[in-house]
C-alpha cells in the first residue's frame, strides 16, 4: 500500500513540475509575443515619425531654394510661424512639430538671413527630432573635408563629417611625407570615417592598396611624388573598419567668390550693406561693389578709423566706425588681446603676423580683413572671420576657440598648414588643435606624419588646374599616418598602432570633425551668396 501511495504522490509531483513547467513557456511565449508587437509597433511608429520629418523638412527645401533673396524682414514673412504662413501649413500637413530657435540662439533677424528651426514628431514613448537650417552662406562649410577639383586620402586619417569631391576621389594605404628635402612614402592604413559621413563624389573613385612586397603607390623623385599605374577605379572604396555611404551631390553647389565677397565685406565693414531696406544704399552699394579692390579701399577711406600704428588700435576701438591699419612698417602685431565691437572690422592693408608672447594664448575677437598675406605661430583663441587677399601659413599653433566659438578663415592665396604638434603622441578624438574652417581658393597639401593635426570644423581647397608642387595632384591632398612617431635626426621611426581594428582610428595623426555650429555662430562674417540653401543636423531620437 505505501508503495502505491509512494507512486501516486510521485506521478501527481511530475504532473505538477510539467503543468508548472508548460504555464512557463506559455508565459514566455505570450511574453514574448506581446514584447515583438510592441517592439514592431514601436519601429513602426519610430519609422512614422522619421518619414514625417523627413518628408516635412523636403517640402522647406523646395520652398526655400526657390525664395528671392529680399530682406531678412521679407523672409520672415516668406516662411511665417508656428501660428500661420508657411511653417504652420507644414507642421499641420505633416503632424509635427516646428520649433523656431532663431532667438534662441542669438540671432539677429532683423541683419540676417539665417534660420534654426527644430522639427519634431513623438513617436509611442520617443521623440524623434531634426534640427534644420536656412541660411545663405556657400557650401564649403557643409562639409568637413572637401575640393570642387580632386581629393586625395593618403594614408590613416579619420573624418567625421562628409566628404565633397567635385571631380575625382583618390585613396591609398600610405602617407607621403618630405625629410630633410628628400621623399618618401611610409606604409600605413587606409583612413576611417564616422558611420553617419557620406562621400559625395561627382567623378571617378581610385584605389590603390600596396604591400611590403607590392610595387609602390607613389614613385617619389627628386620632382615629387607620381602615382603608380597601381591606381585603379574602385567603386567599393576599402576604408579601414567603417566607411562612407557614396552619394552624387543633387543640389547646386553654392561656390565662393572670393573677389566679390571680401569686396563685399569691405563695404559692409564701412556700413554699406546689400540688403539695406533704403534703395538709396542699394543703389550705392551696386555701384561701389564693381571697383577693384584697391579703388573700393580708396572711396570707402573716410568711413574708416584710419591708424598707421598698432599702439593707436585701442584708442581707435573705442570710436565706432571699422578700422583700418595702413602703412603700419611692421607685419608682426604686438598684442596680447584684440576685442572688436559688435559690428567693427579691422582692416590690415598689408601683411599681418599674429603669434602669442609667454603661454598665455593671444585672443582675437572680431573680424579681419587682411590686404596681404598672413602668418599664424603660436596659441591663438579666435571668435572670428578673416578674409586674406594673399597667401595664410597656420605654422607650429594651436588654435582655440573663444566662449565654445571658431575662426572661420578664407584665403585667396595658398594655405600651409604645417609642423602642428609635431612629433607628439598623446592621441585623443575628442582634444582639436585647430579650432575653425579653413578655406582656399587655391590647391591645399597637408602633411600629418610627424605634426598631430585634429580640426574641429573644416578644410577645404576650392582648387585650380595648375598642380600642387611636389606631386602630380591638385584640389585637396590629405597624408596622414596612423601611429607613433618619433625624429631620430636621420628621418622619421614609425610605431603602428597594436590597439584592435575598431580602436585603432584613435591614433590617426589626422583627425577631423565637422561643426554645424559655424553657420550659428558667425553670422554676418560669413560669405555673402544670393541664395539660401537648408541645411539638415543629424537625426536623433530620445
Amino acid at each position: 500500500m505505501n508503495e502505491k501511495g509512494y507512486s501516486l504522490v510521485l506521478t501527481m509531483l511530475v504532473v505538477t513540475i510539467f503543468f508548472m513547467l508548460g504555464l512557463t513557456i506559455l508565459s514566455v511565449s505570450l511574453y514574448q509575443a506581446n514584447f515583438t508587437k510592441i517592439r514592431v509597433e514601436d519601429v513602426e511608429s519610430l519609422h512614422e515619425a522619421t518619414k514625417s520629418i523627413q518628408e516635412a523638412i523636403a517640402e522647406i527645401k523646395v520652398k526655400v531654394e526657390n525664395l528671392q533673396l529680399s530682406t531678412p524682414a521679407q523672409l520672415d514673412m516668406d516662411l511665417g510661424n508656428a501660428q500661420a504662413g508657411f511653417i504652420h501649413q507644414v507642421s499641420g500637413r505633416y503632424k509635427v512639430s516646428i520649433q523656431d530657435l532663431t532667438e534662441m540662439k542669438e540671432i539677429d533677424r532683423s541683419k540676417l538671413f539665417t534660420r534654426v528651426y527644430v522639427i519634431s514628431k513623438t513617436a509611442g514613448k520617443r521623440t524623434v527630432s531634426r534640427q534644420v537650417i536656412i541660411t545663405n552662406t556657400p557650401s564649403f562649410l557643409k562639409y568637413a573635408i572637401g575640393s570642387r577639383q580632386d581629393v586625395t586620402l593618403n594614408g590613416g586619417a579619420y573624418i567625421d563629417g562628409n566628404i565633397y569631391a567635385g571631380r575625382d576621389f583618390y585613396m591609398a594605404n600610405v602617407a607621403n611625407y618630405i625629410y630633410n628635402s628628400q621623399m618618401y612614402s611610409q606604409l600605413t592604413s587606409f583612413p576611417t570615417t564616422s558611420p553617419t559621413s557620406i562621400l559625395f563624389a561627382n567623378g571617378n573613385r581610385y584605389v590603390c592598396e600596396q604591400s611590403n612586397s607590392a610595387p609602390a603607390c607613389y614613385q617619389p623623385s627628386s620632382t615629387g611624388f607620381t602615382k603608380s599605374e597601381l591606381f585603379a577605379a574602385n567603386p567599393s572604396l576599402p576604408f579601414q573598419y567603417t566607411s562612407p555611404s557614396v552619394q552624387t551631390e543633387d543640389g547646386e553647389f553654392i561656390d565662393v567668390d572670393f573677389d566679390f565677397t571680401l569686396k563685399d565685406k569691405l563695404l559692409s565693414a564701412a556700413g554699406i550693406n546689400a540688403f539695406d531696406p533704403d534703395l538709396t544704399a542699394q543703389a550705392q552699394y551696386q555701384s561701389l561693389i564693381q571697383l577693384p579692390v584697391s579703388r573700393l579701399l580708396s572711396e570707402l577711406k573716410n568711413r574708416f578709423t584710419v591708424i598707421y600704428d598698432i599702439q593707436q588700435l585701442p584708442d581707435a576701438i573705442e570710436k565706432d566706425p571699422s578700422i583700418l591699419l595702413d602703412g603700419y612698417s611692421s607685419e608682426y602685431l604686438d598684442l596680447s588681446t584684440l576685442d572688436l565691437k559688435e559690428n567693427q572690422w579691422l582692416v590690415i592693408n598689408g601683411d599681418a603676423y599674429l603669434e602669442n608672447s609667454g603661454s598665455t594664448p593671444l585672443t582675437i575677437k572680431g573680424n579681419l580683413i587682411i590686404l596681404g598675406n598672413l602668418a599664424v605661430r603660436g596659441a591663438v583663441a579666435f571668435d572670428s572671420t578673416i578674409y586674406v587677399m594673399g597667401n595664410t601659413s597656420i605654422y607650429n599653433a594651436t588654435i582655440s576657440g573663444i566662449n565654445d566659438k571658431e575662426v572661420v578663415l578664407l584665403t585667396k592665396g595658398e594655405l600651409e598648414i604645417a609642423r602642428i604638434n609635431e612629433f607628439q603622441n598623446e592621441f585623443s578624438l575628442t582634444k582639436p588643435n585647430l579650432k575653425g574652417y579653413f578655406y582656399t581658393d587655391s590647391n591645399a597639401i597637408l602633411y600629418a606624419v610627424g605634426s598631430y593635426i585634429h580640426i574641429q570644423g573644416g578644410i577645404f581647397a576650392r582648387g585650380t588646374s595648375s598642380l600642387i608642387p611636389n606631386t602630380d595632384a591638385n584640389g585637396l591632398v590629405i597624408n596622414a599616418y596612423r601611429g607613433s612617431t618619433s625624429d631620430t635626426g636621420h628621418n622619421i621611426d614609425f610605431t603602428q598602432p597594436s590597439l584592435p581594428e575598431n580602436l585603432r582610428a584613435e591614433q590617426a595623426r589626422f583627425v577631423i570633425h565637422h561643426d554645424m555650429n559655424v553657420f550659428i555662430h558667425r553670422g554676418l562674417g560669413l560669405p555673402l551668396v544670393k541664395k539660401l540653401a537648408v541645411i539638415p543636423d543629424q537625426l536623433e531620437v530620445k
